[in-house]
């Protein structure tokens, strides 16, 4: 009982942290099509993300970037031109011996990676060749084009993989990390809650159709099942209409005020091309974000909106923020703990994970018939047609909501160009 209650109260304290992530590395044997899935729900005090795609290194990627790292040095999770993938959460419970170098430093490994790496078997020289001089204490999830995935519970000194392969590590295909490792002290380690909440959800997707892009997006992004509690707060009578002010205490549940960016990769059967790796990237808080896929082989094309001009915000990530600041608000420091569920869910369906919802399978809908029902194919003008569909879907998502007047004096939303 004592374990219980002490496992307890560390995942209560996740909601204290700000970089309390949700994650899962999928093997392609538990998904609806065989191919591998990889999904990090980040969350930061780094609210201003960016998409950027890089040359530098044996192999070019496309990377979520803090919009504040001017020289790109840090990215938070991406995909590279031949097919591997990494993210990361960050962990609270692994036992080391004092490391006196510099710490945090995930995003400046994970960018490494993904300019060096093809493969799990590369990654992992790479941790080894890091041995004593990586400031991290972290969960790597990473997947490959050889059907690769995998955890690397991760320290500066050692690793300990967890292979999603395997079925003696992980019997239904799938692994799941918040903010503590399994090999760590059980009692440091936080995010238990956003854990349990997920783990349930992939259950019932595990012994159902199998899990997906479109499960993952739908449902785990946007979660609002509590897992210690219980409470659902899709269940029961909704508010009436957007207006109808419901204050909710919104801890711990997997989208959270802090969540800046979602990224769900699609990976490829092994003998597919690695170009057709895909991307499907929430550039902003799932509550208030449609999706956007992205291809490395066709990253000239990326939306502009989904792109930084210095210190200017990308304009989707800017729109996003803006309808977020909506559902939270209560503007004290306390007041990111509490959402106004009027604004997300009613009984109008003007809520803003209606509306994303429907604009997440608009966005799918196209995507499948345009460039992804092709055996693994991915070509440049089914791409450049997607992204004009795909832009119309993101800009009448914002439209509907009337949010900038101050933009527009003629009464119309002002939406992303």
């Amino acid at each position: 009982m004592k374990r219980i209650l002490l496992l307890v109260v560390a995942g209560l304290c996740a909601a204290q942290i700000v970089d309390a992530c949700t994650s899962a590395v999928v093997s392609g044997r538990a998904t609806r099509d065989g191919r591998p899935l990889l999904w990090k729900q980040r969350d930061t005090g780094n609210l201003q993300n960016k998409m950027v795609y890089s040359k530098g290194g044996t192999y070019a990627f496309v990377g979520v970037h803090d919009l504040a790292d001017s020289a790109n040095q840090e990215c938070f999770m991406g995909s590279n031109e031949a097919g591997f993938s990494i993210i990361n959460t960050a962990s609270y419970n692994l036992q080391y011996e004092k490391y006196r170098g510099k710490m945090d430093e995930e995003g400046i490994l994970m960018r490494q990676a993904l300019g060096t790496c093809r493969t799990l078997e590369d990654f992992e020289r790479l941790l080894l060749d890091t041995k004593g001089k990586r400031g991290v204490e972290t969960n790597f999830g990473v997947v490959d084009a050889q059907g690769g995935a995998a955890y690397y519970e991760t320290d500066p000194y050692a690793f300990v993989k967890y292979d999603a392969n395997d079925p003696a590590v992980a019997p239904q295909g799938y692994i799941i990390r918040t903010n503590f490792s399994m090999s760590g002290t059980p009692e440091n380690g936080q995010g238990y809650i956003r854990y349990q909440s997920t783990q349930n959800l992939f259950q019932w997707a595990f012994l159902g159709e199998g899990i997906s892009v479109d499960f993952i997006l739908l449902e785990g992004t946007t979660n609002l099942r509590h897992g210690l509690v219980g409470t659902d707060l899709t269940k029961g009578e909704l508010p009436f209409d957007e207006d109808s002010r419901t204050m909710v205490n919104f801890t711990d549940f997997v989208p959270r005020y802090s969540t800046a960016t979602s990224m769900i990769v699609q990976g490829v059967r092994k003998g597919e091309d690695p170009s057709a790796t895909t991307v499907w990237t929430v550039l902003g808080s799932p509550l208030t974000t449609p999706v956007i896929p992205v291809w490395v082989k066709y990253a000239d094309q990326i939306p502009a909106m989904m792109l930084a001009s210095g210190p200017v915000p990308a304009a989707l990530n800017e729109h996003a923020l803006k309808l977020k600041g909506r559902c939270f608000p209560l503007k004290t420091p306390e007041g990111r703990n509490y959402l106004d569920l009027s604004k997300i869910l009613n009984q109008q369906g003007t809520g803003t994970v209606q509306r994303v919802h429907a604009a997440h399978q608009k966005v799918l809908q196209a995507a499948r018939a345009l460039v992804l029902d092709r055996g693994g194919e991915v070509r440049a003008r089914e791409v450049s047609t997607l992204y004009s569909q795909v832009q119309k879907i993101v800009r009448e998502y914002y439209a509907g909501y009337r949010l900038w007047p101050d933009e527009n004096p003629g009464g119309t939303s002002s939406a992303p160009r």
